[in-house]
């Protein structure tokens, strides 16, 4: 009897070894691959060994009477542990299955497993009358749902096997441990021989150790190779990215400028169409609906590329807003002609979007092989600058033609001198005066910008501006006319004059948040109060976005930056606005007050302005000024400023100061 009994404990003690071994080995692998299915086998065969270690010490050789209770919770816990935990790692390989591996958290497993326990073993040392039935659900119960457990584990990884060694496998090996359990289970309940079951119960045991062993070869089988396919699939994945736009699934530049190349090798002298798209002002568009909606715009479009009836053979985007489309079955002009029109109309579609529907609108570029260019990559630059002048010129597409080039190489050039100018202080900062009608005195200046270009002398705004447009330096531009102006404030102070400046905001600075913060910069910078600037915007910017816009205006306001509408009356011209944007003053637009001497019209226009403006609390001012009758008719309308030609000139700052110092003197 001795004999059987250490045979037994070396049974058991060699299944606790080796479920700690396995423990070991999937702890490290969990450490190198940080896979979750690698912790729930760690987990099982962990709650293995100490299923195994509490059955040791249950025996009647080890267990005390103070602590039998408690091994025994232990030993049904660990139990039902070690079959979840085993069930729930293949369960989480499995994609299909992972929904429900989810809902099982460690801790669920855990709680639930100790519960088992406790309702097991508690209920018989308050009822003694059960006590009869003790063994039956501590024990004979216990192994069979443990066996029926892994019998249907195994059926259901079963269903959704992979062509892998590892796992077939541990599906076996499960399968045959289920069922060696509940055959086990229905043996104990039915036999009533029990030194032969204590042999039989040897025979299971070493059986057991026989599938721990295989359960254990076959997991880490299974984990190499799901580990390889990860590998594969994420070389795969890699191999696809390096390829692929990650948003839209559409080919990158590389890949472009690759099969573009291959496809014109097989066309021969067949003409292959590159075009080259952009949407228009989509910057903007982002910043209203933000990004996530923009990105969705990006994949709508292209899934409208494919869906088209046109079928490019190639799609690619090569830039943020821009995308190439390549078409080969265009044999004359009219299929061209209906091919981007085509295209534009799937650009023009409207957006269903969460914040509501949109519309956009593209420019194109064209190019042609083997008309224009021979190779892939000339293609491309050849689409890109016909792109590019499609967008300076405002078409909705252009086909490329020789001398774009010089177009683009004038453009760089201006770039170069442009940056150069801000560097070497070349811009030059020109001042408007603003008469105030009602005390006849300097009421402000407005700030201008000119060129004094080294080779090309003095240049007025209308010579270099469009071309900072264009080259998207109209914000490095405001910055610098911001800068030069509150430093000119500081000079003026310095020299105890006192006149406030208005500068010009382009609308995409105006748009951007850090505007304020760069004004913050620079006032305290020069110790300039802020209520010594005035920032003008123009009544498109204003109403783009009116909550926007607002939230902007009363940010500036309140630092006590005043804000005035330039240009008024040639945008929206929607004078119900004024009430909702919290603006200061309203400029009307030069075009209005040019022709009151002769357009009864534009009198009208212009008092009702006035009108409407002061009943809001507004000031205005009119622009353009050049005659004695046109200030006397704005006197007469109670108009708060003037600035024009008739009153002065934009003067340079030498002149401007001679200018106040003529007006102070006039007016004391």
């Amino acid at each position: 009897m001795t004999a059987e009994i250490f045979a037994l404990f070396a049974v058991y003690s060699t299944q606790v070894a080796i479920a700690l071994l396995l423990s070991y080995l999937l702890w490290h692998f969990s450490r190198i691959y940080q896979q979750s299915y690698i912790k729930s086998w760690f987990f099982a065969f962990s709650a293995f060994s100490v299923y195994q270690t509490s059955l040791i010490l249950a025996s009647d050789y080890f267990a005390k009477p103070i602590i039998e209770n408690i091994i025994d919770i232990v030993v049904v816990a660990s139990s039902y542990s070690f079959t979840i935990f085993l069930w729930r790692g293949m369960a989480q390989t499995r994609p299909e299955l992972a929904k429900v591996s989810k809902i099982l958290t460690s801790q669920a497993i855990l709680y639930t497993t100790v519960l088992a326990g406790v309702i097991t073993i508690l209920p018989f040392l308050f009822l003694p009358a059960l006590a009869t039935w003790q063994t039956y659900f501590q024990f004979e119960l216990r192994i069979f749902i443990m066996g029926v457990f892994l019998a249907v584990a195994a059926a259901s990884i079963w269903q959704q096997l992979q062509k892998s060694l590892g796992q077939r496998l541990s599906v076996i090996v499960m399968l045959i441990w289920g069922t060696l359990y509940i055959v086990y289970a229905v043996w104990m309940i039915t036999s009533q021989d029990r030194h032969h079951s204590f042999q039989f119960l040897l025979l299971i045991k070493s059986i057991e150790l026989f599938l721990l062993c295989g359960m254990g070869l076959a997991l880490l089988i299974w984990l190499q190779e799901h580990e390889r396919h990860t590998n594969m699939q994420l070389t795969k994945k890699t191999h696809y990215l390096d390829n692929h736009d990650q948003l839209t699934g559409a080919l990158n530049r590389e890949a472009l400028l690759l099969q573009l190349g291959e496809q014109l090798q097989l066309q021969q002298d067949k003409p292959v169409y590159l075009l080259m798209l952009g949407l228009d002002k989509f910057k903007t568009v982002n910043e209203s609906v933000g990004i996530k909606q923009g990105d969705k715009i990006l994949s709508l479009l292209v899934e409208r590329f494919r869906q088209s009836i046109i079928k490019p053979i190639l799609i690619a985007r090569t830039g943020g807003d821009i995308f190439a489309l390549v078409i080969t079955d265009i044999n004359n002009d009219k299929q061209l002609q209906f091919t981007l029109e085509h295209i534009t109309q799937l650009v023009e579609k409207n957006f269903v979007l969460d914040t509501g529907i949109l519309q956009l609108s593209c420019s194109i570029g064209l190019s042609c092989y083997p008309e224009h260019a021979a190779s892939a990559d000339t293609l491309l630059q050849k689409a890109n600058i016909a792109f590019h002048q499609a967008k300076r010129i405002q078409n909705s597409w252009l086909v490329y033609q020789p001398g774009m080039e010089d177009e683009t190489s004038r453009l760089i050039s201006w770039e170069n001198d442009i940056f150069t100018a801000m560097e070497e202080s070349q811009f030059v900062l020109y001042f408007q005066p603003q008469l105030c009608l009602h005390q006849d005195k300097l009421d402000g200046f407005e700030v201008l910008i000119r060129w004094q270009h080294p080779t090309k002398g003095l240049l007025m705004p209308g010579d270099f501006l469009p071309f900072v447009e264009q080259l998207g330096l109209s914000r490095q531009l405001d910055v610098w006319i911001l800068h030069q102006a509150i430093k000119t404030l500081q000079n003026w102070h310095q020299q105890n004059i006192f006149i406030p400046l208005a500068v010009n905001m382009s609308p995409l600075h105006f748009q951007k948040d850090g505007l304020k913060a760069k004004i913050q910069q620079f006032l305290l910078q020069y110790n300039v109060s802020p209520q010594m600037l005035e920032l003008e915007i123009t009544e498109n910017t204003a109403m783009h976005d009116m909550e926007i816009g607002s939230n902007h205006v009363m940010e500036l306001q309140q630092m006590g930056i005043r804000v005035s509408i330039d240009d008024f009356g040639t945008g929206y011209s929607s004078l119900a606005y004024l009430r909702q944007m919290p603006i200061d003053k309203i400029k009307i637009d030069r075009s209005f007050i040019a022709e009151m001497a002769n357009n009864d019209s534009d009198v009208i226009i212009v008092r009702t302005m006035v009108k409407l403006a002061h009943g809001l609390g507004k000031r205005v001012l009119a622009e353009g000024v050049e005659t004695a009758t046109q200030l006397e008719l704005l006197r007469n309308m109670g108009c708060d400023s003037i600035q024009g030609y008739y009153y002065a000139k934009p003067l340079p700052e030498a002149e401007a100061m001679a200018f106040n110092s003529i007006q102070f003197k006039s007016a004391t």
